[in-house]
């Protein structure tokens, strides 16, 4: 693996005083290239944006007064998951509860025949609850206020569990939805509706990841098919690199004209 020159600066963008007016590797930087420095750079550029989008949508949250509940469905590696925690913490959001699901048990036998050859090997990507656990705790913000939901979403979804979070007024302030394959996302839509307020940030990790881009696949399919049903219409947000996007739900005015994008 290429050595890396300084913390911070491999793969991320950088200004200078001179034309191209930002830093680029030369051919001398990358010379030696190889998969595992590909990867790295992929990775950091990647999370970097993440990073920049929650510290946003939890400005956003508290400057609007949504009070809610943060959602994950698609915990693997805790990375997000650790990034709401702390943008949570720092807007102070003291009443803000964490709820993490996840089969802890990686990706289900694909059935609508993604594109990436890694998801069709049932078990990839998994991330076990103990690990889950072990990661939150190192972290150790808000840990007392984190719920975990074990199980493949067509069967840990029930009708019993969205009730018994309405009852104890869980609404959604935002929710990220990161579960790769269609099949695991149409559940999760139909799990969220009753649960959504006006305000509420749905992000969506992989609109165009695993189906080569294409809305009429993947997570992409589903959330266009639960905007026929939804009670909310859909604005969008911000666009979080190439591959992710953030909608703010609201309610329908008939007297407008439709804004949604």
């Amino acid at each position: 693996m290429t050595e890396r020159r300084e913390k911070g600066v491999f793969g991320s963008a950088v200004a200078t005083d001179a034309e191209p007016w930002v830093r680029l590797d030369r051919g001398d930087d990358i010379a030696n290239w190889q998969h595992d420095d590909e990867v790295h750079h992929n990775q950091q550029n990647r999370h970097t944006q993440k990073h920049h989008f929650y510290a946003n949508v939890f400005d956003y949250l508290k400057e609007n007064r949504i009070d809610g509940d943060y959602y994950e469905f698609g915990c693997h590696r805790v990375r997000t998951f650790r990034m709401a925690l702390t943008e949570a913490r720092h807007q102070n959001m003291e009443s803000m509860r964490f709820l993490a699901f996840d089969s802890f048990r990686g990706l289900p036998s694909p059935t609508s025949n993604p594109s990436l050859e890694l998801w069709h090997q049932p078990g990839i990507l998994t991330t076990s609850v103990e690990t889950f656990r072990e990661h939150v705790d190192q972290h150790g913000i808000y840990t007392d206020r984190i719920d975990t939901f074990e199980g493949y979403y067509d069967e840990s979804l029930t009708a019993d569990l969205q009730a018994s979070l309405i009852k104890r007024g869980s609404k959604i302030a935002l929710v990220t939805i990161d579960c790769d394959l269609y099949e695991s996302a149409v559940p999760v839509f139909q799990f969220i509706e009753p649960l959504l307020q006006e305000g509420s940030t749905l992000y969506i990790d992989d609109m165009f990841v695993g189906y080569k881009g294409s809305p009429s696949n993947g997570v992409c399919r589903a959330f266009l098919e639960f905007q026929q049903t939804s009670r909310f219409n859909y604005m969008r947000h911000m666009d979080v690199g190439w591959w992710g996007r953030s909608y703010i739900a609201y309610k329908p005015d008939p007297s407008m004209p439709d804004i949604s994008l």
